[in-house]
């Protein structure tokens, strides 16, 4: 038979302390160091006589970290709308438009018509630009009518 190790040996000697105090009535005093010292840098307040110098870096990660912030703002705030309940919302105006200035129209399936509409206003645009940047042509009509009922 093999001797009994160690580890057995302390068990056996906790059990048998554990019983004696229970059967004379005392209180067995555990010990999770309880009784310890606290340190007093535990108590003490942060940075207490320290002083804290700036370093090179920070002001420039300070700065670099508010314009990131600002930059990532600007970029959510200011993403176009991409759900399909936008696009449908504008493809619904657009036939209701175009539905008002021509109420015999008849709207295919599948077509857009939001793409008419942009169409019409980038003709009209166009138009507009023309006659803006020849400055030497009068295409004012409303001018020439002028002129000839004088």
């Amino acid at each position: 038979m093999a001797p009994p190790s160690a580890a057995l040996l302390r068990t056996g000697r906790v059990a048998l302390r554990r019983s004696k105090a229970v059967g004379s009535g005392q209180q067995l005093q555990r010990r999770w160091a309880g009784d310890m010292p606290v340190p007093q840098s535990q108590h003490a307040p942060l940075w207490n006589g320290h002083t804290v110098k700036k370093e090179g870096w920070e002001t420039s990660m300070y700065v670099f970290t508010a314009l990131a912030l600002v930059l990532q703002a600007a970029v959510i705030g200011l993403a176009p709308e991409t759900s399909i309940e936008s696009w449908a919302r504008a493809e619904a105006k657009a036939r209701l438009q175009l539905q008002a200035k021509d109420p015999e129209l008849k709207l295919q399936f599948g077509k857009h018509y939001q793409d008419v509409i942009k169409n019409n206003q980038m003709e009209s645009w166009s138009k507009f630009a023309d006659r803006s940047t020849n400055p030497g042509e009068d295409d004012d009509e409303e001018d020439e009518e002028e002129d000839d009922e004088e």
